[in-house]
């Protein structure tokens, strides 16, 4: 048996499973799904076809040791899937608003701290971790158990790899790598599949080379983006660089003069060195 306010609002053709509680304040859009188990508490307003899973939390209190009495609320838009035990967490101040687009797809574990904002059409794997004030842009792809430090940006298009420790910003269209959390690259395949040209690719690349292989003082970097390159996919790269406040994940490259020290028998007194690369 479900527990279902009647203060709550539901649109046509919603499903309500068994055990579930929807609570009043509560704002559900046509053909939505709410999985046996699953909480959508007070405060949260979803568009139209979400599904959420079983044991989903979607409107849970923000996790934090100075929570007001009075917290802020989630806004949702339509076609988002939530898996099973997905928690997204209300704003913290009364006037804001943790937000999810639409067409995202989430899965098992995943987690949106308060005042978090996930743009449209991006995947978060299982035990994905967004922390509080989180940003992910449009067709982001987060890996699973990724954790992402509270007040950072994950860019649009970008890749991050599995259980990633994000505590910089990602810049749009990188691919992250999971065991050291750098930059490799950029996601070509992502860019393919989203549409874009072999010319933005290849702008892309330049700007690419302009960040992590000049060596330019920062300021340099962005008036190189600027005079450079137009209004494409490499103008929304430099604005995201510009307005960043916690830096930016570095590039994952060994620098030139590196060199390997290799172990040698311990009859063998010479020193054998090879140079990296």
């Amino acid at each position: 048996m479900a527990v279902v306010s009647p203060d709550a609002r539901l649109g046509v053709g919603v499903t309500i499973g068994a055990f579930a509680t929807v609570e009043d304040d509560v704002e559900l859009g046509d053909f939505c799904t709410v999985a046996s188990g699953a909480v959508i508490k007070s405060g949260v307003s979803a568009g139209c076809h979400n599904e959420f899973g079983e044991h989903s939390v979607v409107g849970g209190a923000p996790q934090h040791v100075a929570r007001p009495k009075q917290t802020g609320r989630i806004r949702i838009g339509d076609h988002n899937v939530f898996r099973e035990h997905v928690t997204i967490h209300k704003a913290l101040k009364a006037d804001a608003v943790t937000t999810v687009g639409s067409h995202n797809y989430v899965m098992a574990g995943a987690h949106f701290g308060h005042d978090a904002f996930v743009g449209n059409n991006c995947i978060l794997a299982n035990a994905a971790l967004l922390g509080g004030h989180v940003v992910v842009e449009d067709r982001a792809f987060v890996s699973g158990a990724v954790a992402v430090h509270q007040f950072c940006r994950v860019g649009k298009l970008a890749m991050v790899g599995g259980h990633a420790r994000i505590v910089q910003d990602v810049p749009p269209y990188m691919l992250i790598d999971g065991q050291t959390g750098c930059v490799v690259g950029l996601n070509i395949v992502g860019l393919r599949r989203s549409g874009h040209s072999a010319e933005d690719i290849s702008d892309l690349k330049s700007a690419y080379r302009i960040v992590y292989r000049r060596g330019l003082p920062w300021k340099d970097v962005l008036d190189a983006l600027q005079s450079e390159f137009g209004a494409g996919p490499v103008g929304h790269l430099h604005s995201f660089l510009a307005s960043g406040s916690r830096g930016f994940t570095q590039e994952r490259r060994a620098p030139p003069a590196t060199t390997l020290r290799l172990r040698v028998p311990e009859e063998d007194t010479t020193i054998v060195r090879a140079r990296a690369g």
